[in-house]
């Protein structure tokens, strides 16, 4: 093989054209990254992007310098929006397919909306533009909702309190579920502590809006609150969109094997990748299962067929890895899962 596509300039992308150069492939090499931006750290948008403490640049993940020792093709603010598996081409934004002999599929995840999530003032956070779009709507010191109490929703209720907004923090499950009922509980505790409203346990029926934008989150019990910002913190899909109809096995992601293979020569990576649970990877769980692709060490590609060589690189995918988060300055962690013990 000699041309080689990778569409997704996110950290699982970025770490595939590394290994391939790193496992001696000196072929084509084209990286396709739908955001303007070079590949950076998702992480820290919800926090020191969002307060201001760190620059955007400062998320980079590697400099123009290393990027330019790839020796790739990289093409930015360029969206694929189309594979033709027969034909071995990505179609993109401009009307020039690319063709390739191997492709790995990089493109993440999407978040989820609500039905009014169209209205100005309601954001979501996945993008560095979505962190500096929402950040400069923060600075106003507006009443903001923010729908979701996952890790997400609470990092961004956090920043939004220490940036002086008023803070409402919904949806219709407690606090931090998957740590369990006694640390969702403290955490609870440390936002009331800090003047975040908890609305937890009541579904949201929809958004309210008036003139185009956003004016409340209605619940389930008629409850009104009033915003002039909603946040969605609702969860994230599998980018797979832009790959219906490709012959692609699409499930909760694109479907592979363990090898993270979907078809001869094809392979997804990081988030976007869905491979079958084995007796040493069991199914993640719907907290877990978005976490694996989100730091460049965690992505999982077999370049056998891409770069001539050998097995997997780097190594892929695990479950059973730290867990850090940080919640109102408390900093809490876990590693793995509890194993019973034999007698």
């Amino acid at each position: 093989m000699n041309r080689i596509v990778i569409v997704g300039a996110s950290a699982a992308g970025l770490t595939a054209a590394e290994a391939l150069r790193r496992r001696g492939y000196d072929g084509r090499l084209t990286l396709i990254g739908d955001e303007r931006h070079a590949p950076y750290d998702r992480p820290p948008l919800s926090k020191q992007v969002l307060a201001g403490t760190w620059e955007a640049g400062r998320t980079a993940l590697r400099s123009p310098e290393a990027l330019a020792g790839l020796g790739a093709d990289i093409r930015l603010g360029r969206a694929a929006t189309g594979l033709d598996i027969t034909g071995r081409q990505v179609h993109i934004g401009d009307g020039h397919p690319i063709d390739f002999d191997g492709l790995v599929i990089a493109t993440g995840l999407t978040p989820r909306r609500l039905p009014g999530g169209d209205l100005a003032g309601v954001h979501v956070l996945r993008t560095l533009d979505d962190a500096v779009a929402l950040r400069a709507a923060l600075l106003a010191g507006p009443r903001v909702v923010v729908v979701g109490t996952g890790f997400l929703g609470t990092e961004v209720a956090v920043t939004a309190r220490t940036m002086g907004a008023e803070v409402t923090l919904a949806g219709p499950r407690p606090v931090l579920r998957p740590f369990g009922d006694r640390v969702g509980a403290l955490v609870a505790a440390l936002h009331r502590d800090h003047g975040t409203v908890l609305r937890c346990g009541v579904p949201v029926r929809r958004l309210r809006g008036a003139g185009g934008r956003a004016t409340g989150v209605e619940l389930a019990d008629d409850t009104l609150l009033p915003a002039d910002v909603v946040v969605l913190a609702i969860g994230s899909d599998p980018a797979t969109g832009r790959l219906e109809g490709s012959g692609l096995r699409l499930g909760d992601g694109v479907t592979c094997d363990r090898f993270c293979r979907a078809a001869p020569g094809i392979y997804a990576a990081g988030d976007v990748a869905s491979s079958p649970p084995t007796a040493v990877s069991p199914p993640p769980t719907p907290a877990t299962a978005r976490w694996s692709g989100s730091s460049a060490g965690t992505t999982r590609v077999r370049c056998t067929d891409c770069a001539g060589s050998s097995p997997n690189v780097p190594p892929g995918r695990p479950r059973n890895r730290p867990m850090p988060r940080r919640s109102q300055g408390t900093r809490s962690g876990g590693f793995g899962c509890p194993v019973r013990r034999r007698p």
